[in-house]
């Protein structure tokens, strides 16, 4: 049999019980009740006016009037032992990055090389161990090409570059650090990354020149009397504080620029390759005017010689003198032997 007449018959069966026992229900219902012999003597109990002490099992349907006490203003002692299930709205604090200073930088405008104006200044960078550092001909790292970049350092690493007149950008790159203090460096918006904007300005300063170095300027200083090469040239006489460019001639011999000292001394350093002989010291203020020259007798290197004491004495002049006195002495014995053979 398939499942469609089994639900029918099962159904029928059902209909069938429920006519017969509507039927006996009906049969049932046709019999007339009996009263019965005699009403009862006892009326039942009065209910109880007062409620009783003890409430209900059950809870009233209306509300209590009064509302319940004030909860607790101050919370709990003790932490719930259980998590909450959603996390606290605000993170906890980053921690703080490691701090490294800014870059030094140290822009060096063109000067004189030897006799002739240089063309180019050089800008010095010294980062730190963590800092990358760049130098641009644009403040824009979003349309920096490729023509703009001037030089790349890696992090700690000292550059020295050549760059002609003009306006560069500086920029530093901390890796894992936070550069601090700043100093002259910006931060860049949004970025954690610092620049500087420098200018190498063209020469507009006068180199030396030979000619200049006439009796008439001669002086304004003192120098000693001997060097030797590769030693130290002590000079004195001259301004505090000045910063003062010195040369080595005839041929010109750049010996740098040097800041004279509280008590007025300059020191230099001679370059070893400097020929022995007599050369002329010249030193030029920071506009290229000359303040002033000195002879002195530079000795050849291993010689001895090192800063001697301040003279100011012309090495020409003193070579001069001691001619003058081997003469003289050579004269005082030849008058002695004429005395004699008289």
């Amino acid at each position: 049999m398939s499942p469609t007449p089994l639900r029918r018959a099962a159904a029928a069966v059902a209909l069938s019980a429920l006519l017969l026992t509507s039927g006996a229900v009906a049969a049932q219902a046709d019999v007339a009740p009996s009263p019965t012999a005699s009403p009862t003597v006892e009326p039942t109990d009065e209910p109880t006016s007062a409620p009783t002490d003890e409430p209900t099992d059950e809870p009233t349907a209306e509300p209590t009037a009064e509302p319940t006490a004030e909860p607790t203003v101050a919370p709990t002692a003790e932490p719930t032992a259980e998590p909450t299930d959603e996390p606290t709205p605000t993170p906890s604090e980053e921690p703080s990055a490691a701090l490294e200073p800014a870059p030094a930088l140290t822009v060096v405008q063109p000067t004189c090389t030897g006799l002739t104006a240089g063309s180019t200044g050089r800008i010095v960078v010294e980062p730190g161990a963590s800092t990358e550092w760049l130098i641009a001909r644009t403040d824009s790292l979003f349309a920096m090409s490729d023509e703009d970049v001037v030089e790349v350092g890696d992090a700690g690493i000292r550059g020295d570059v050549a760059v002609s007149p003009g306006v560069y950008h500086v920029f530093a790159f901390p890796i894992n650090v936070q550069l601090s203090p700043l100093g002259e460096w910006q931060q860049l918006d949004d970025f954690d990354l610092a620049y500087r904007t420098v200018t190498v300005n063209a020469f507009s300063g006068t180199c030396p020149v030979a000619d200049e170095l006439t009796p008439a300027t001669k002086g304004g200083f003192t120098a000693p009397a001997t060097v030797g090469a590769g030693g130290t040239l002590v000079l004195s006489g001259l301004p505090a504080g000045a910063a003062l460019h010195a040369y080595l001639f005839s041929v010109p011999t750049d010996l740098g620029v040097a800041t004279v000292a509280a008590d007025g001394t300059l020191r230099l350093t001679v370059p070893a390759s400097v020929a022995a002989g007599t050369h002329r010291v010249a030193l030029y203020r920071a506009d290229g005017t000359l303040l002033g020259w000195q002879y002195v007798e530079v000795l050849a290197a291993g010689a001895g010689a090192g800063a001697l004491a301040v003279t100011g004495a012309d090495p020409r002049a003193v070579g001069l003198s001691a001619a003058l006195l081997v003469a003289a002495g050579g004269a005082l014995v030849l008058a002695r032997r004429r005395r004699v053979v008289a």
